[in-house]
């Protein structure tokens, strides 16, 4: 077989079986793919917000998916908007994938509580395709071809509603790419969709029970989950992501400034026997700022 050949076949199988190839990995922690994907939903809450989020998935399993995301953001309620900024890392195998990106959210307040946040993002998308890390079926050595390396502009916008302790929003991700243009180097657009309605139970016990959908190129995925929010400082819930997961996760706050946060995946899918799990931890930082009289008080994020 002619090496092109060869290597085109290694690059289509690791492409059927990564999941990266074609979409974003998906997070497990409570409201970690709001504020991954959605450029809209930037909190307002008198604090730059700091998200540091680690996974490592399919442990055990070779070659397998990780993410590391940063996100920073600060709302300025005198002028209704939001700035953040995005720095995520994803590997899978040969795959490299890098991407910072720039959001801005701006807020519209209606009467009767209603809040709708307007948002859309921009930054530089860098992939790698490492054939070091590929190799021939007959031969034990990595396919003497240097790196393939490309970085493209990228776009995303995003919708989110708020009324009492309703949730929702939709976004979209790499909107450039369609699914028919879409290459080992170009992502295809990424969709997501969530709903969530926070209820105040008692003093001490809250609980917020949501589903949300993900579509990226192929995949598909729905998650169902509820948490529970004690006296404000401990948080446990449970998840399931359709053919993927059952998730299990659990946070406490620190202090007023720091919270941690750990989901553990059970694989539900055709990988559950060669893998030990999916894990991921998650550092939030709230860094008040100085109190000013704001605008619209009423409207403070939890």
């Amino acid at each position: 077989m002619k090496p092109i050949k060869i290597i085109t076949a290694i690059i289509l199988s690791f492409v059927a079986l990564s999941l990266n190839a074609q979409s974003d990995l998906v997070f497990s922690n409570a409201g970690m793919n709001r504020y991954a994907y959605n450029p809209a939903a930037i909190q307002n809450n008198n604090a730059v917000n700091l998200r540091l989020d680690a996974r490592k998935q399919w442990v055990g399993f070779p070659n397998a998916p990780a993410v590391q995301f940063l996100n920073v953001s600060d709302f300025f309620d005198r002028a209704n908007m939001g700035l953040s900024l995005s720095i995520s890392n994803q590997t899978a195998g040969a795959e490299k994938q890098q991407l910072v990106k720039a959001g801005y959210a701006y807020r519209i307040y209606f009467k009767g509580g209603h809040t709708l946040a307007l948002g859309a993002g921009a930054g530089l998308l860098f992939r790698k395709l490492d054939f070091s890390k590929l190799h021939f079926e007959e031969d034990e050595e990595g396919i003497p071809v240097s790196d393939e390396r490309k970085l493209l502009p990228d776009f995303e916008f995003g919708l989110e509603y708020h009324y009492k302790g309703l949730t929702a929003g939709v976004a979209s991700n790499h909107i450039t790419t369609s699914d028919k243009k879409a290459t080992v180097y170009k992502v295809p657009i990424q969709n997501h969709v969530y709903l969530s309605y926070f209820f105040l139970l008692s003093p001490e016990l809250s609980v917020e029970p949501g589903m949300a959908y993900h579509r990226g190129g192929p995949v598909n995925t729905f998650d169902f989950y509820t948490d529970f929010y004690i006296r404000d400082k401990i948080n446990v819930g449970i998840k399931y992501r359709t053919s993927v997961s059952f998730i299990i996760r659990a946070g406490i706050k620190i202090n007023n400034a720091f919270e941690i946060d750990y989901a553990y995946d059970l694989g539900a899918g055709s990988l559950r026997n060669y893998n030990s799990g999916s894990h991921e931890i998650m550092l939030i930082g709230r860094f008040r700022k100085k109190t000013t009289i704001l605008n619209t008080p009423r409207f403070i994020d939890r």
